[in-house]
């Protein structure tokens, strides 16, 4: 028997290693913070059946009232009967559900994408089972004469051995419809989606003004003394609320509005008054976001088997008292200090990059980010979303 080490306690301390850097501020563009409206992915869905089974299909007599929901859940999709009897024969066969997500960028009649299949009934594997040819329509149709928009059908492959009753078909899906050609302008009007992670008063402002000077700016200098340009000078962009900013298209630019569309993007954005540097997290898949601003006192978190002990950083020149393994590298926080400030707080990535040196998981970083907002060491607003 293998003798097993646990490691109940796990010392982190974060300082700096002397390092001369120049440093470099990236724009901030409208493009990096919002979205055009209308450009949004869409999913479409539709029930079929998988067969070429080895045995590890459906018994609908095992799950009796069940099967017979899901079967008539086939019958209003569109399935023929005789489709259906074949259902039970044997166990060779299986219910799906198959959905296809189509880009925000929109699709077209006859273009692939792949499409994933999940077992509705109590198949043990679809691994390696063929796709009948299966209708796709929209996610909610409204009445049973819902139009189909694409069709799915082909060999399906398990990626994951944890749970071999979903799989993918690669390019297994076809639109058979161009309404997938996302409209982004409505009554001469572009609406830009402040991305959630930006989400704020204050962003969606500097969002209008970057619009608006941007429009100013991009004018020929002709057109400045005309009527035109002085009723657009002043504003073709408002804020609405913290989401959302519309803009007026020009009117000389209503024929070809990717150019104007393109160039306005890549605008730069004037922020006068810094926003609070963020932290963005979404739980359910265990992403974070940590902006480079974010900051952390000196403070002890204790979460599970981990001790995150964060200690001020050291003045160049002198060195760490008892230091540990690991020792990250913040070249911003050492040239604060070469520049004579009194730096007291350590990065919150620097506590990131600790804890990722030795695997300690997203779920567990995130805990330990939530307990630091309850200390009230972490210096930055804590957002959440799906």
């Amino acid at each position: 028997m293998k003798n097993l080490r646990l490691i109940q306690t796990v010392v982190f301390t974060i300082f700096c290693s002397l390092l001369t850097v120049q440093l470099f501020a990236a724009p901030l563009r409208i493009e990096n913070v919002t979205r055009l409206k209308g450009q949004e992915p869409t999913t479409i869905r539709g029930y079929g059946i998988v067969s070429g089974l080895n045995s590890t299909g459906d018994d609908p007599k095992a799950y009796d009232q069940t099967a017979r929901t899901i079967l008539r859940m086939f019958e209003l999709s569109g399935m023929p009967n005789s489709t259906l009897k074949t259902i039970g024969v044997s166990k060779n066969n299986a219910l799906v559900e198959v959905t296809a997500t189509i880009p925000a960028t929109g699709g077209r009649d006859g273009d692939l994408l792949d499409c994933t299949v999940v077992s509705v009934g109590n198949a043990k594997s679809i691994e390696n089972g063929v796709l009948s040819v299966t209708m796709l329509t929209s996610l909610l149709p409204q009445n049973l004469e819902a139009e189909v928009l694409g069709t799915a059908w082909g060999k399906v492959t398990i990626e994951k051995n944890s749970a071999p009753n979903v799989g993918k078909i690669k390019r297994g899906c076809r639109l058979t419809s161009d309404s997938f050609i996302n409209p982004y302008i409505k009554d001469g009007n572009i609406t830009l989606v402040i991305k959630q992670e930006y989400s704020d008063p204050r962003m969606a402002i500097y969002v209008a003004h970057a619009v608006n000077d941007f429009w100013n700016d991009y004018m020929p200098d002709p057109e400045k003394n005309n009527t035109a340009y002085q009723q657009h000078k002043d504003e073709i962009a408002r804020a609405i609320d913290s989401h959302f900013v519309i803009v007026k298209l020009p009117k000389n630019y209503f024929s070809y509005p990717l150019r104007f569309i393109a160039e306005l993007m890549n605008a730069e954005i004037r922020v006068t008054d810094p926003l609070m540097p963020r932290v963005v997290i979404n739980e359910r898949v265990g992403i974070i976001s940590i902006d480079e601003g974010v900051e952390v006192k000196p403070t002890v978190v204790t979460h599970k088997n981990i001790v995150a002990e964060i200690r001020p950083p050291v003045p160049p020149g002198e060195q760490e008292e008892n230091p540990q393994q690991f020792v990250d590298i913040d070249t911003d926080i050492k040239y604060r200090q070469m520049q004579g400030e009194a730096v007291t707080n350590q990065k919150l990535k620097a506590l990131q990059a600790s804890l990722d040196a030795v695997r300690v998981t997203p779920q567990d970083m995130i805990e330990i980010i939530k307990i630091l907002e309850q200390q009230g060491a972490l210096l930055g607003d804590v957002h959440y979303i799906e």
